[in-house]
């Protein structure tokens, strides 16, 4: 026996070898036959022929959606869809659509600068290669939503029709008979309450005829001026007093102006530039001033997330508006009274949103453009825009504006400076009770009584329209007729829009509806029609208000019009978005889902289709018995 292990040693040696290194290698099959492309690399299947979709690829889908979730912000968003997110199987699916269309190909289809795609790989950390595939794939899936975007075929009839809805425009004349407050019911109790509870949390102008009581972003202010005028009347006073200052001024810029004669008075154009100059001066150093004596009272105070940590006591210490003015009087010379004194400190009268702040007399206009451009792009931040920002309503420390403290001296565009401090802050929510709106919802239960009253009298209206025109319907009402102004349906918004109706706002119906009736009135001139087929009644529900409409002529679409904006995509885009869910095309968007995309091209998971067979076998056997 020892003579034959000893002769076949080695043979045997390889036989066990092999077979222990099978043991061991037995958990890791599946993935060793899976990376060397067995059965376990297949991902998926899609189509009717069950095309393999293989862990390689799926690998590459994967990096290609993180480069994509990196790069948002940078790319521009997607036709219909706007973005993919975090989905690699509608990724996948939309990828293999657009090459289906042949839309993706390679470098040459996608206008792609290689400068760009080193910058953003050593941004997001992909290698270029991966990066510049990925914007490939992108640009191609964008093409292949554009071209399904416009790809409505109108026939030319249709299109001439549509078109004349869109451009064909009408001059008239109206009348706008409004839902008053004081000519409805006074509701009772419960109404108000029933009211209150159903649009006290909707924004104002988003609820039903614009009902909508919640509370804007809220704060009182304080301020105080310090006029540019008042700061010349002071330089002018001291010149008076003692005028070696323009003189030495007069010297210094002998050249500007005649002979210096240092015995004759200082000529009114050297003493103007002298105090033009000395006031330019002065302005900032009074600015500096200001926001030094403000800030002495609380040096040394500790500051959490870019905000002042402000003691219990601080209303007592702080520096008051009105302790300010005598302080920078006297130390600039600034007369407390009379002709070319410093008025007194102002405030709100309680608390005001921001559209009321930037309303203000003066201080509204002020800003200053020390914190950068504001996100309009404006480099000048304005009152209202600074306490938008402030610590009570969500702001970062972007500009130092919080409750109690003065923020940011400012400057209107006369050089008057502006101080103000913010007193009190109520940021947006819902009211607390009815009390706190209760003019609001009983002045808009009001309008909603007298606008249920008007729409019963529409055909009375009309009537008298086409008996006395729209003057005996304005003498009737109160009111005053409007126009002619020209109406034209709003297309885009890179196209201009004709004049709104005056007091409804953009009601986009009001103004369909007496282009449409002028298209029904066929193409003879209006003046050749009867007045009573040109008068319209039309309500606006939005605005609780009826107008009344005296169509005078029709302005029909011009051939060169019809032209360019054919050429832009305008009309046929416009035609589909109208019949696709409005310009987002909301129900197109349903057909680029991951399940549509999915069902569409028959992609089913791996197992999945197994598990989906052997539940309908359980089911037809559970049924047999």
């Amino acid at each position: 026996m020892n003579r034959l292990l000893r002769k076949y040693n080695r043979i045997l040696l390889a036989v066990f070898g092999v077979g222990l290194m099978i043991v061991f290698l037995m958990p890791q099959l599946p993935d060793l036959m899976a990376q060397f492309g067995g059965r376990g690399s297949e991902i998926a299947t899609m189509g009717e022929d069950g095309k393999a979709v293989t862990r390689e690829d799926w690998q590459l889908v994967q990096q290609q959606v993180q480069i994509l979730q990196r790069l948002e912000g940078w790319l521009p968003p997607l036709p219909i869809i706007g973005s993919i997110g975090n989905d690699p199987d509608r990724y996948y699916l939309l990828i293999h659509e657009a090459s289906q269309a042949g839309l993706i190909g390679g470098v040459a289809s996608a206008p792609i600068n290689p400068d760009d795609v080193l910058i953003q790989s050593r941004k997001i950390g992909f290698p270029p290669a991966a990066v510049r595939q990925t914007l490939i794939n992108y640009t191609g899936i964008r093409r292949y939503l554009g071209r399904i975007q416009t790809a409505g075929r109108l026939s030319d009839r249709r299109l001439k029709l549509e078109s004349r809805r869109m451009l064909d425009g009408v001059d008239a004349r109206y009348v706008v008979v409004p839902a008053k407050a004081e000519s409805g019911k006074m509701p009772d109790e419960a109404t108000q309450l029933a009211h209150f509870d159903q649009w006290g949390d909707v924004e104002p102008g988003e609820g039903e005829h614009g009902f909508g009581y919640r509370l804007p972003d809220r704060a009182a202010v304080e301020w105080l001026e310090i006029p540019r005028p008042a700061v010349e009347a002071s330089v002018r006073a001291a010149v008076k007093t003692d005028d070696l200052e323009a003189r030495k001024f007069w010297r210094k810029n002998q050249a500007r102006f005649e002979t210096v004669d240092g015995a004759t008075a200082v000529p009114d154009e050297v003493l103007d530039a002298y105090v033009e100059q000395r006031v330019s001066d002065l302005m900032p150093t009074i600015a500096r001033g200001a926001s030094d004596a403000l800030r002495a009272p609380r040096r040394g105070f500790a500051t959490h997330e870019n905000f002042v940590v402000l003691p219990d006591t601080w209303k007592n210490d702080r520096l008051s508006m009105d302790t300010l003015r005598v302080q920078l009087a006297e130390r600039f010379d600034l007369a407390l009274e009379g002709d070319g004194a410093l008025p007194a400190a102002e405030s709100t009268d309680g608390l005001a949103d921001m559209e009321s702040l930037s309303q203000l007399p003066g201080v509204g206009a002020a800003g200053t453009n020390r914190y950068g451009p504001a996100r309009s792009g404006n480099p000048t931040r304005r009152l209202s825009g600074l306490v938008a920002l402030a610590r009570e309503f969500g702001g970062t420390g972007e500009v130092p504006v919080q409750n109690d403290l003065a923020g940011p001296v400012l400057t209107d565009r006369q050089g008057n400076l502006w101080i103000f401090r913010m007193t009190a802050a109520d940021s947006a929510r819902p009211p607390a009770s009815l009390d706190e709106v209760r003019p609001e919802v009983t002045g808009d239960l009001q309008r909603l009584s007298h606008w249920n009253e008007l729409l019963q009298e529409q055909d009375a209206m009309k009537q008298l329209a086409r008996a006395s025109g729209l003057k005996g319907v304005a003498e009737a009402r109160g009111e005053t007729v409007q126009g002619p102004s020209s109406f034209r349906r709003y297309m885009s918004p890179n196209v201009a829009r004709d004049p709104v109706v005056r007091g409804l706002g953009a009601d986009q119906t009001l103004i369909d509806g007496m282009v449409d009736r002028s298209i029904e009135l066929g193409t003879n001139p209006l003046s050749e029609i009867d007045r009573g087929e040109r008068v319209l009644v039309l309500p606006s529900d939005q605005n609780m208000a009826i107008l009344v409409a005296e169509l005078d002529r029709r302005v029909p679409m011009r051939q060169p019009q019809f032209d360019s904006y054919f050429d832009q995509g305008l009309l046929t885009g416009r035609i589909m978005a109208d019949e696709l869910g409005g310009p987002t095309l909301s129900s197109l968007a349903e057909s680029f889902t991951a399940d549509a995309l999915r069902e569409r091209n028959a992609f089913v998971r791996s197992g999945q289709r197994d598990d989906e067979d052997a539940d309908d076998e359980q089911a037809t056997t559970a049924s047999a018995r």
